[in-house]
């Protein structure tokens, strides 16, 4: 009969399972967003009708809202039997909001540089016509150019992106494991049913 593994190599295997389902999650959150920006793509908001493309951050703050609570709640109830601490929780959120923030920052590289290059050169040309029949000031267009022309640079798309959505998901794995956190009853101390003893 083989022995049983040690609590080391039992635990060590539960970290690694744990970590393959934190990464499942978080491809599944990299696919929304591919399959977002490609079907907007496709019906024309990142070419010529780009006031619907401004509801693109509200779906991937969505699809990482339904992926951490997926993954915090397989934690708690298929690995740990329906148990999670606050921290374990919100471990588990930032685990999938990282490596779906930074996977879907090389996408978008990706879809604006070679798949769709110069829309976004083109969405703010659109905002900018915006600003100017909203009778926006100079120093405002000038504001508002400036940041344009640093979202369209490769620092920003693959570092200074993903870390502003890595802020995005780590506030929704801090409310996700605060309503999903399920602590075990302390165990009430047992009375004694025997005599009183005298001295």
């Amino acid at each position: 009969m083989l022995p049983s593994p040690g609590p080391g190599l039992r635990a060590r295997l539960r970290a690694e399972m744990r970590f393959q389902a934190e990464f499942k999650f978080a491809l599944l959150a990299v696919l929304g967003v591919i399959g977002w920006t490609l079907l907007a793509w496709q019906l024309g908001w990142h070419t010529d009708h780009f006031e619907h493309a401004q509801h693109g951050k509200k779906f991937v703050a969505a699809v990482f809202a339904i992926t951490i609570w997926l993954a915090v709640r397989h934690r708690r109830d298929q690995q740990q039997g329906g148990r999670l601490e606050f921290g374990e929780g919100f471990q588990t959120g930032m685990m999938v909001g990282a490596i779906a923030a930074f996977l879907s920052g090389f996408f978008l590289t990706f879809y604006s540089r070679v798949l769709n290059p110069g829309w976004l050169q083109r969405a703010w040309e659109w905002q900018k016509a915006g600003l100017i029949a909203a009778g926006a000031k100079e120093q405002e267009l000038g504001r508002h150019e400036a940041i344009a022309n640093v979202s369209q640079t490769l620092i920003f798309q693959l570092l200074l992106e993903p870390i502003r959505t890595l802020i995005m998901g780590m506030i929704l794995a801090t409310a996700v494991a605060a309503v999903l956190r399920r602590t075990p009853p302390e165990a009430e101390p047992e009375s004694s049913t025997g005599p009183p003893s005298h001295p």
